[in-house]
Parts: structure tokens; C-alpha cells; sequence
């Protein structure tokens, strides 16, 4: 009988919860790293500190704006994505590791996203898919450090 098992039948229900949480969180990492690029919150942060000296312009005196990197829950995209986007989409849904996706685009532009796929509990995003070519994943793969 696996520890969680006799632990729930024991009564250590709480403890046992904490358990396969934990063991489900893992579970989730492992395919994920292994089926998906991803992305770290540095890499996206210098790829941001890029993006503001390239578009930085000052409007007047004190007020001044810049294009950066947006995430948007999935949920709250109002765009309709490609059909090719749909598919991998729904690939990765079916493998059930990823607790929600969302969008992400320049700011300024808000054409042309990826679309990633977070882990509760993990900072590194994991690429699903991207369209177009106004941001691709290849330009923010060049500021990640390889762990």
C-alpha cells in the first residue's frame, strides 16, 4: 500500500493531501520540462529591459511610454486565435499538467501573441504555440540562461 493510501486510511488526511499535492505538482514538471521550451521570469524581465530602450520615447516633460511584454489570462483574451493555435492548444490540454494558459503580446502592438502554459507553484512559463511574428518565442529564448 503506497504512504498516501495508509496514511489517508489512517486518519492523516491532511498530511496525506500535502502529499499527493506534492506529488502532482511534480508529476506536472517532469512532462512539462519534457515536452515544452520554456521560459523564465529573467529571461522575460531582459527581454523587457530591451524592449524599453528600443521604444522609449518621451511625450512631454515627466510623461513618457514604452512597450513592454503583457500576459493575459487566457480567459480575458478577446481575440479569435488561428485554427493551427486551437489545435496545440488543445494538445496540451489533454496532457492535463498545465493549471491555466494565457496570452502573451507587446503591449503596444497586441497582435501576434504566444501562448504559454503556467504550473501553480512554478515561475517558469511553458510555450504552447505563437502566430505571426510581431514577438516570438526564439527572441525571448535568447536572453534565458540554461539551467
Amino acid at each position: 500500500m503506497k504512504l498516501v493510501e495508509r496514511l489517508e486510511k489512517l486518519g492523516f488526511t491532511k498530511v496525506a493531501k500535502e502529499l499527493k499535492a506534492k506529488e502532482e505538482f511534480k508529476r506536472k514538471l517532469i512532462i512539462a520540462y519534457e515536452h515544452f521550451k520554456y521560459i523564465t521570469p529573467e529571461a522575460i524581465e531582459k527581454f523587457n529591459e530591451e524592449l524599453k530602450e528600443k521604444t522609449y520615447q518621451e511625450i512631454s516633460p515627466g510623461y513618457y511610454k514604452y512597450n513592454r511584454l503583457k500576459f493575459v489570462k487566457i480567459s480575458e483574451y478577446d481575440r479569435i486565435p488561428p485554427e493551427s493555435v486551437l489545435n496545440k492548444l488543445e494538445e496540451a490540454q489533454k496532457l492535463n499538467i498545465f493549471d491555466e494558459f494565457e496570452v502573451a503580446f507587446i503591449e503596444e502592438v497586441e497582435e501576434d501573441p504566444i501562448i504559454f502554459g503556467r504550473i501553480k507553484g512554478c515561475e517558469d512559463r511553458f510555450f504552447i504555440c505563437q502566430w505571426d511574428n510581431d514577438i516570438k518565442v526564439e527572441e525571448l529564448e535568447k536572453f534565458q540562461d540554461k539551467k
